[in-house]
């Protein structure tokens, strides 16, 4: 059997602060046991295996994939996976990260213990993940196309899951409440009225969050003015009170303290080390 000719189109994005991001996206035909791992990533990772065989290890267990075949790996999760010696797979690939990203994954019938979607409407997923990964660009509009494109496919894995929604309740209070957050961060926001706006107690909320994000609601209030504020030191035409009061701090300084908190440095430090990353 002759061998496919042997390419990888790859590509990686500049860091961001977002709610939702691709971190990666690529294509490649690889050579007969052509490997990756084992190691860890630090996004999600969704391939779609376009032809040929290829293996999966997660943790004890492994996965023999073909084509039509689509595995997402999990962040901080040890993975390794190889090409078959005879039938090398080619696949496309996509990876993602953000805010928003363990809801949407949640969503989609993918979980830990099942990395794996067996033949999963296979013309369609190659399709969406090859117009993910061709919207690649270096123009300013490019970062909005790709997004929606990696949106798209989130929604298709949504829309078509199977998993029913039982046992989703609390992980929901908590996106609800993360969803107002992050579209009334610059108000004052309290614990007690994000509660009241999803109808359950503070406490309930508070394990609702901690199961979901791994922290308490007012930590994640706290995460994400700093993200926003990242997103205004960048422009570097704001003062600290303009972009303390735009994210919803009243008191310069306990912005620059919190800043300092989350970030290790203080808002000055941290957009001229970002400025220095620029110009370079």
């Amino acid at each position: 059997m002759a061998r496919e000719e042997i390419y990888k189109y790859s590509f990686k994005m500049e860091p961001r602060t977002a709610s939702l991001y691709v971190q990666n996206t690529g294509r490649q035909q690889c050579a007969g046991g052509y490997r990756w791992g084992p190691g860890v990533r630090d996004h999600y990772l969704i391939h779609h295996v376009l032809s040929g065989k290829g293996y999966l290890e997660v943790g004890e267990k492994t996965y023999e994939l073909q084509a039509g075949d689509t595995f997402l790996t999990f962040p901080h999760t040890p993975i390794l996976y190889y090409a078959d010696e005879e039938e090398p797979w080619e696949y496309v690939w996509a990876g993602f990260y953000g805010v928003e990203a363990q809801n949407l994954v949640e969503g989609t019938d993918f979980r830990p213990e099942q990395p794996v979607l067996r033949n999963f409407y296979p013309h369609e997923m190659a399709e969406l993940l090859e117009a993910l990964y061709s919207g690649y660009g270096t123009e300013a509009w490019c970062t909005a196309a790709i997004t929606g494109r990696l949106y798209l496919l989130l929604s298709f894995l949504i829309q078509h899951s199977t998993h029913r929604r039982q046992d989703r309740e609390e992980r929901d209070y908590a996106y609800i409440a993360a969803g107002y957050i992050m579209t009334h961060y610059e108000q004052p926001i309290t614990v007690e009225a994000l509660a009241q706006l999803v109808s359950i107690s503070q406490s309930s909320l508070y394990r609702c969050f901690r199961k979901k994000y791994n922290m308490s609601p007012k930590r994640f209030i706290l995460e994400y003015r700093i993200q926003r504020a990242c997103l205004l030191l960048e422009k570097k035409t704001y003062s600290i009170r303009e972009i303390s009061n735009s994210v919803g701090f009243e008191d310069p300084l306990y912005f620059s303290r919190a800043f300092k908190l989350i970030k290790g440095m203080s808002p000055r430090s941290w957009a001229a080390l970002h400025g220095e990353r620029e110009e370079k």
